[in-house]
Parts: C-alpha cells; structure tokens; sequence
C-alpha cells in the first residue's frame, strides 16, 4: 500500500501545543491562543494531554489541555480512496486517551506555518460549543487507555471523511486531543493528570504515516459498442478487475 508521512519541515511542520496553569477548565480548553508549543521534537509523554492539580505553592486549582497537530501532503492523489489506515506510534504514557480530529490550523490548506494561535483550530470547534461529539469531523475514532499501546502502533482507521478529504484536497491536517475529557469537554477529576504519549515526524524510525489503498478504476472503455458502466462482467471477469481487453 502506498504511504504518506506526516511533514515536519517549512509551513507544514507538525508541532505540540497546549495551554496550562490555567485557573478554569474552560480557560484551558477554550482559550484562543496556546501558552506553550514544542517544534521539533521526537516524541512526547504529553502527545495529548488533560489535567487538574493543585498549585503547592498558590494552594489554588489549575488545568491545562495539550493537542498534537501535524499535516499530510496527500496532493498525489487522484483516485478514489477505498481505505486507510492513520498511525501513530506510542511513547511512554498511556493513561489518557485519543481521538483524531480535522483541523484548519495552517491556514486550512498548509499554506502558513502553524501558530499558537491555532491551538483551537478544528473544524466544528467553536466557543460556547461543549462536546465536539457530533459537531467536529472525526479522521479516528478514539483510542482509550485500553488500547493506546507505548510500544507499538496505534492505528487508527480512517473514517469515510478522511478519505474523502484524502482524495479531494492536497494536504490532510489532523489534530490529536484527549477524547474523554478535552473532545467530550468535561473536566478532569482533581489530581488527574492524564497523558498519552506518541511519536513526531522528526523521528528517524517512527514517524506518523498514513497507509492507504485506492479503489480499482477497472476498464473505463466501450466494448462492442456497450458503454463500460453498463458492463458487469467480461468473459466472467468483473470490469473493476480488468485494465485490458485483447491488449487495450
């Protein structure tokens, strides 16, 4: 199957970003603008993140949310996607859990480098939005602490959005958020800090990448003066499987 890794260089390169110590959680989820970033890193014990602690020396709550946002060039495609599968490859942390999400950060189109400004760029996301479920445009159905292995792939199966987009738009951008707390929007339990680690691109062995397979065009000719849409089978063999008739 061809694959496709995620960038790591230019506009297009994937970073972490989060917003912490923060005094609500809604000031933590919702806040325009990240107070932190990591470019360039290999990896991360916080490639999503939520938590609520406490503050030793204030005495005061604080929460924070971390996502993980990178982009696939998928320009070369031009068929129709039967299936993919999006990988990330697990490090260190698996008590939280994941989702993968579209986002518009990069300018929607990969066209501008990331910013902290895009900390909430997922297409559905909106203020005064509580859950995303049903509003924003799932790539990956969530992974939970079950299933986010940290020493091996976490696959995720691309829904029927992502391979369209895959097929219609020149680049794919993904964000990975925590899925119970920071995508169903419910703050965390005191004294809850709830990480799963994962791999970036600038890994040398481990690098995000999605595996895709393509539908097969079949033979797109008349035959005999019958239009090729209205021909099921060719000598018992399905048109979707033939490229060539006699050499054609």
């Amino acid at each position: 199957m061809p694959v496709i890794y995620a960038s790591n260089t230019g506009n297009t390169d994937d970073v972490n970003m989060g917003r912490l110590g923060q005094s609500s959680w809604t000031n933590a989820r919702d806040g325009a603008v990240a107070t932190t970033s990591t470019d360039g890193a290999s990896q991360t014990s916080v490639f999503t993140q939520v938590y609520t602690l406490v503050d030793p020396r204030a005495g005061t709550t604080v929460y924070g949310v971390r996502r993980s946002f990178m982009v696939f060039d998928t320009s070369g495609i031009s068929g129709t996607v039967a299936s993919a599968e999006l990988s990330v490859r697990g490090y260190h942390s698996n008590d939280g859990s994941v989702i993968a999400v579209k986002s518009d950060a990069y300018g929607g189109d990969g066209g501008t480098n990331w910013s902290t400004s895009d900390f909430n760029n997922i297409v559905g996301f909106s203020l005064g939005v509580n859950s995303l479920a049903g509003v924003a445009t799932v790539y990956g159905a969530q992974k939970t602490t079950t299933n986010w292995t940290t020493s091996g792939w976490n696959d995720f199966t691309a829904t029927s959005d992502l391979l369209t987009d895959m097929k219609n738009n020149n680049v794919v951008i993904v964000c990975f958020m925590d899925y119970t707390n920071d995508y169903l929007d419910v703050a965390p339990s005191s004294g809850d800090n709830l990480n799963c680690g994962g791999y970036f691109a600038e890994s040398s062995s481990y690098k995000p990448h999605i595996d895709y397979t393509l539908a097969p065009t079949g033979y797109a000719n008349n035959v005999n003066g019958v239009a090729s849409a209205n021909i099921g089978k060719i000598n018992g063999v399905a048109t979707a499987n033939i490229e060539k008739v006699n050499g054609i």
